[in-house]
């Protein structure tokens, strides 16, 4: 366990459905185990009154920024695991220098390719009702880019189905596997490599890419 020496540096991307319920699982995870990290949370987002119950905030945060309201209530000196927040939107590679291993949660494909281009440790988190997709470092390249397609920025929530009281919990298996990847590998075992499924249909098979040659 990385219980001594250099804490590893870990970025979320994104503090929304998925990045705030999976800093929520995994710091005190890390805790618990005295395993040394320091975390930062990046997002320019500020809790929205339609963030309220699937996303880690209260009425107390409204207007508050997203990262700075999950710091405000994570971070403890303390503790093996710092935490702090990065008030910023993911737009260039250099904003992650320094990082060693990257989780991007994040509704658009831009910052995703950025992320998936480095060279460090990542894990790419989606969702979309009750669906979910986990893809990361380990993935076959073809596959990550064939599953990142350009597309409009996208909500966890379907369109219309917080006003129609259909919230799904896609968000939450995401999360979760997150927090069992960097978890693992901060503890230098296997993360899990990629996954894909439903909430009310089960897993998912990955379609298979055949590369074409030039």
């Amino acid at each position: 366990m990385n219980t001594k020496g250099t804490p590893k540096k870990l970025a979320i991307i994104g503090a929304g459905g998925i990045g705030s319920n999976l800093a929520e699982l995994l710091i005190p995870a890390l805790r618990r185990l005295s395993i040394s990290t320091s975390i930062t949370v990046m997002d320019d987002d500020v809790v929205e009154a339609g963030n309220l119950g699937h996303q880690r905030y209260t009425e107390n945060d409204l207007g508050v920024k997203k990262v700075d309201a999950l710091v405000s209530r994570l971070h403890n000196d303390s503790s093996s695991v710092q935490v702090s927040a990065c008030t910023e939107n993911l737009r260039e590679a250099t904003q992650l220098a320094g990082f060693d291993m990257i989780v991007v949660c994040v509704d658009r494909p831009e910052p995703r390719r950025l992320v998936h281009a480095l060279n460090v440790p990542w894990v790419d988190l989606r969702c979309g009702g009750d669906g979910y997709v986990m893809l990361s470092y380990q993935s076959e390249h073809s596959l990550v880019r064939h599953m990142t397609p350009d597309h409009q920025p996208m909500s966890c929530q379907h369109p219309g189905a917080l006003e129609d009281g259909n919230l799904e919990f896609g968000f939450a298996n995401a999360a979760s596997l997150g927090a069992q990847w960097a978890l693992q590998l901060l503890r230098g075992q296997q993360p899990p490599v990629q996954s894909m499924g439903s909430l009310t249909y089960g897993a998912f098979n990955f379609p298979t890419i055949t590369e074409v040659s030039a």
